[in-house]
């Protein structure tokens, strides 16, 4: 008499019936397609790719501070006074508007810590300005810009990833703008280049992580960056524009049409995963 043959279980030691890649066609019925995806609307996918550009139009605002102090352009007395009133407007909105409770205190904190800054900044400046005095120019502009691309590359733009340092990243711009200011004229110079180093790379991003997701404040910020570029390079101006072309419109393009293509399968056999409980 012929032995009956066992049913086909999702047990392998079970099946001694069947070749071990033997399924049936129950086996499929437990396959999910793009379980975790998320829709991105094409707005939400401009104004994201728009914090990259954000964070590049403020390194085109410190470097073009410098530009003007190294060739003479403004003088660094109208640097600060512009640059510091623009702080405090920016601080005094950030702290008054946005912040719900005891702003009182945090002002007088952040006063102190301002006065410290200023006060140390200004004492250091001649040691700073000459910390790099003897490395060629060529050397601190080539450091400078690999430094401001470390910044761009490990800058916190609000998605999490291992490759986000804001440590790193802030580090990186306070760096480069330490060799730069010892490009600079005088230990004054200096100063003011790296009190403008704070505000564009500490302060500025701060307040403007209030205002993610404008399309106002991404538009005002390009349009600025592409007016001081114009005014010292015609040249520059064009590639800030390629640039922000192709990181705000065509980045997100290409985002949007790879993700419909996007088809991750999840099922049976997927590796199983050990959670945790507490007794």
């Amino acid at each position: 008499m012929t032995q009956k043959q066992q049913t086909w279980k999702k047990n392998l030691y079970e099946n001694v019936d069947y070749p071990d890649n033997y399924t049936d066609k129950t086996f499929l019925e437990e396959l999910k397609k793009n379980v975790h995806i998320t829709e991105i609307s094409p707005r939400s996918a401009v104004l994201g790719a728009g914090l990259v550009t954000q964070e590049i139009s403020i390194v085109i605002f410190f470097v073009i501070i410098y530009v003007y102090l190294y060739n003479g352009w403004i003088e660094p007395e109208t640097v600060i006074v512009q640059s510091s009133l623009v702080a405090t407007i920016g601080y005094l909105l950030y702290r008054i508007v946005l912040t719900k409770k005891n702003y009182y205190e945090a002002l007088v904190k952040d006063l102190r810590t301002v006065l410290i800054f200023v006060v140390f900044g200004y004492i250091l400046s001649p040691v700073l300005k000459t910390l790099t005095d003897t490395i060629s120019t060529d050397t601190i502009y080539a450091t400078a810009s690999f430094m401001m691309i470390i910044h761009l590359i490990f800058f916190d733009y609000g998605v999490p990833a291992a490759i986000v340092s804001s440590s790193l990243s802030l580090n990186a711009a306070i760096f480069g703008s330490v060799c730069l200011a010892s490009r600079l004229a005088s230990p004054f110079h200096a100063f003011v280049l790296l009190t403008n180093a704070v505000e564009c790379f500490v302060l500025l991003p701060i307040l403007l992580s209030k205002g993610r997701g404008s399309v106002i404040v991404l538009t005002a910020m390009i349009a600025i960056a592409v007016y001081v570029l114009w005014t010292v390079s015609l040249i520059m101006m064009v590639l800030c524009v390629c640039i922000t072309l192709f990181v705000t419109v065509l980045c997100p393009v290409w985002f949007l049409r790879w993700q419909n293509c996007k088809e991750n399968i999840y099922g049976p056999w997927d590796e199983a995963i050990v959670h945790d409980t507490e007794m």
